[in-house]
């Protein structure tokens, strides 16, 4: 009993020590349950289809990235945050494909009853049924055993660079993809083209992006994000008035915000290109399979050189549901 409340005390002195230094209590990650996992143990005996691509090996020097030094993770390095899948409702299916009714039309008779007795006002929607296969999104990477042994080392390679790549990818599939090829049907597809409500020309970026605002609220929806590029978004901080004044940069919040919208800066949009919405009704987001990673050996000639074969897939199907809660167009 003496022994076990010396090694709880250690143990605690231990995670003080990790909170001092910013590593935090320790606690099971992706790569860390994978690691434990009864399927991960067994991976010896399963066998993929996968060609052999440019290998991921440890050079051994003593200041080498990938070799242990103390470090908590892998230096994550240069990767943009991803938020535009957030804003779309998300459900998981066990379907290949999603086949759901999707309003086209309506015709809205609510209305004060004019007397007791008298009929209510008939209102009529149109539907026709959307059928959406789901895709699969993925990529593989070969790695050097040495890189697979170290748990520390998988789990940071995983977190950081396999799932975060993935994710980019996916978020260039909800916003680019045509529906051709395999590719989800992407929002920027499907948008209603931006058309100015004023019979005066707009041209400045603030001024555009707001009369796109009031588009998306004239087709009876509530947008609630604008997707910017980068360098979109800088232009739009560094705006100035007359008198060399910041228009937004200055006075915005921690949070990308315009004309009361949050602004999703993403890489995946084209310079030059906006695109205004309510994505929450704008489009429903089905998950086959949520982001998952799988580990062989026997793969080509890995065992002859010492490698293993690492792949994080996903499942989904993007649904368009009202076209005209997107609005889209150049700056």
């Amino acid at each position: 009993m003496f022994d076990e409340k010396i090694a709880a005390a250690l143990s605690g002195i231990v995670d003080i020590q990790s909170f001092l230094v910013g590593m935090g209590k320790p606690r099971p990650s992706f790569g860390e349950s994978l690691l434990k996992s009864a399927e991960f143990k067994a991976f010896q005996d399963k066998r993929t289809d996968l060609v052999t691509k440019a290998n991921i090996i440890g050079t051994g020097a003593a200041n080498d990235p990938l070799v242990h030094g103390g470090k908590p993770f892998i230096d994550a390095g240069v990767r943009q945050p991803l938020t535009l899948r957030q804003l779309l409702p998300a459900f998981p299916t066990l379907a290949g494909a999603i086949e759901l009714p999707v309003k086209t039309s309506s015709t809205n008779a609510a209305a004060i009853q004019d007397r007791e007795g008298t009929a209510h006002g008939e209102s009529a929607y149109g539907f026709e049924s959307s059928f959406v296969p789901v895709q699969t999104l993925g990529h593989w990477v070969p790695a050097s055993n040495q890189i697979f042994e170290d748990a520390g080392q998988l789990d940071g390679f995983i977190r950081s660079e396999l799932l975060s790549d993935l994710a980019a990818a996916v978020e260039d599939q909800l916003l680019n993809g045509d529906g051709t090829n395999s590719q989800l049907t992407g929002l920027l597809d499907n948008a209603t083209a931006y058309s100015q409500s004023s019979p005066i020309t707009y041209t400045g970026r603030l001024d555009i992006l707001r009369d796109a605002i009031y588009q998306v609220q004239l087709a009876k929806f509530r947008p609630n994000a604008i997707v910017l590029h980068p360098l979109d978004w800088r232009n739009v901080e560094v705006s100035k008035d007359s008198q060399n004044r910041h228009l937004v940069g200055l006075h915005s919040a921690t949070e990308p915000m315009l004309w009361g919208l949050p602004v999703i800066v993403s890489m995946s949009i084209a310079s030059g290109t906006f695109l205004v919405g309510d994505f929450s009704r704008a489009a429903m987001l089905f998950e086959r399979e949520t982001a998952g990673v799988q580990i062989a050996r026997h793969d080509d000639a890995n065992f002859q050189k010492g490698l293993v074969t690492i792949r994080a897939t996903e499942r989904m199907a993007l649904v368009i549901t009202n076209s005209t809660a997107m609005v889209t167009g150049t700056l």
